[in-house]
């Protein structure tokens, strides 16, 4: 078995047994069988749970439409780990977000940069509330002063320490939510 979570922008224009996918600037039109496993990976983690499946999420992983892996304890982070989260394009659903939810939107919302979700979870970890003085654009470098240290600076140390962090799983289960509730999508 396998999991995965799909990544990219459905366009309007589809077949009747098509869609077509944006992705990064590039148009994807996808089969009738990516379509449809494309859809389930959407909006929550998705599985493949046989070969005709998992060879098909190859295929979409392959264009970059999908990230995969194997599911044990910390995969659902990993698969986070190699998508971009950004804000939706449509508007907020009257869907009410919890605690979790709200305090990673409010980071996503206001950041002035895309947040990893190795950023998200180390602020959650030391507790960094949000506050003005890390929104927006002229105060970003207060932001990442906050995130990275000597110990998290080098080449994908934040994320590998992140992955063994206490906050890991409610901040998983938060970008998640906001997913499910559409306020972001994954590219």
């Amino acid at each position: 078995m396998m999991i995965y979570i799909s990544k990219g922008v459905a366009s309007k224009e589809g077949g009747e047994n098509s869609a077509r996918v944006s992705r990064c600037g590039k148009e994807y039109h996808l089969s009738e069988e990516q379509a449809q496993l494309w859809q389930a990976g959407r909006f929550s983690i998705a599985n493949a749970n046989n070969n005709k499946k998992q060879s098909a999420v190859w295929g979409l992983e392959s264009m970059g439409l999908v990230e995969a892996a194997e599911p044990d304890e910390t995969a659902r982070y990993r698969l986070l780990t190699n998508c971009v989260i950004c804000l939706s394009n449509q508007p907020a659903s009257g869907v009410t977000l919890d605690k979790n939810e709200r305090l990673a939107w409010k980071w996503l919302k206001n950041a002035g940069f895309k947040l990893t979700i190795s950023e998200l979870v180390y602020l959650a970890e030391q507790n960094i509330r949000p506050d003005p003085s890390f929104f927006g654009k002229d105060n970003w470098h207060n932001l990442i002063h906050a995130i990275y240290t000597r110990e998290t600076i080098f080449d994908r140390i934040l994320e590998a320490k992140m992955e063994e962090s206490p906050a890991r799983n409610r901040t998983v289960n938060a970008v998640l939510g906001l997913l499910r509730k559409k306020r972001i999508v994954f590219v």
